[in-house]
């Protein structure tokens, strides 16, 4: 009889359960677009440009950027509910290219979480770092929609491949090493063709006399981004996956 008591027991505790996953992921809104207003906190202007952004990021790499506002994330902390709407959205293509920005008023909390395939771009620090360099002056004013237009334009930068100069750190330029040693090379060619001149050229000779000499140089260029959709508006997620990485502070 206990034995049976207990099963019952067991049995009520995991239908609650069941009901209460089952009622949170009910409550996820739809995405209305790449940029979702739900607590109403952001300007029309702050829309625009991210919405802008957004559209300019899927059609030139097939990185798909989803910017949340919700005014609370109860009853998940804003990190649980973040990685949640993630995946239930499937935020990024086959190749997981997304990155998700939400902002919890109540909980005062900014989330960011890259999905698989920007992780390498993206790593965690980094994420913290913009931030706290591009969001967190705004979010403390309560400028909500300047702050994620801020971070917003710093992800847009680093994906296209420029560098984030992250405050406190060192930077050290090596470009004058790289023409000094390009002069040293210039020279030491210029030298050597003087000493031994080129064979052939001559009237009879066997060549044309000319040298084709490389001087190797830098290559430019951001990393490689997974290709998508290219064409313009919203039309749904690609079905990205995230494995709960990122970074988030409180405000």
């Amino acid at each position: 009889m206990e034995k049976k008591r207990k099963l019952v027991g067991l049995g009520i505790v995991l239908v609650c359960v069941f009901a209460l996953t089952a009622a949170v992921w009910a409550a996820f809104p739809q995405p209305q677009g790449f940029v979702n207003d739900f607590a109403n906190v952001l300007d029309r202007r702050s829309q625009s440009e991210l919405q802008v952004l957004a559209e300019q990021l899927r059609k030139d790499q097939g990185i798909e950027l989803a910017v949340v506002t919700v005014a609370t994330t109860d009853p998940l902390d804003p990190k649980e509910y973040t990685t949640a709407l993630f995946n239930e959205w499937g935020i990024g293509g086959p190749e997981d290219s997304g990155l998700l920005m939400l902002l919890a008023v109540a909980e005062r909390a900014i989330e960011v979480e890259p999905g698989y395939g920007l992780e390498g771009v993206l790593p965690d620090g980094l994420i913290g770092a913009v931030i706290d360099q591009e969001g967190m002056p705004h979010f403390t004013k309560g400028d909500y929609g300047a702050g994620l237009t801020a971070m917003a334009k710093a992800y847009a930068a680093i994906l296209a491949g420029e560098e984030f100069a992250i405050a406190g750190e060192r930077k050290v330029d090596t470009g004058w090493l790289f023409s000094f040693f390009i002069f040293v090379l210039i020279v030491l060619l210029l030298r050597r063709n003087r000493f031994y001149p080129p064979r052939g050229g001559g009237v009879g000779g066997g060549g044309s006399g000319r040298r084709t000499v490389f001087v190797p140089g830098p290559t430019f260029g951001g990393p490689r981004m997974p290709t998508g959709r290219g064409s313009g508006g919203f039309g749904g997620f690609g079905g990205g996956r995230s494995g709960g990485g990122g970074a988030g502070r409180r405000f």
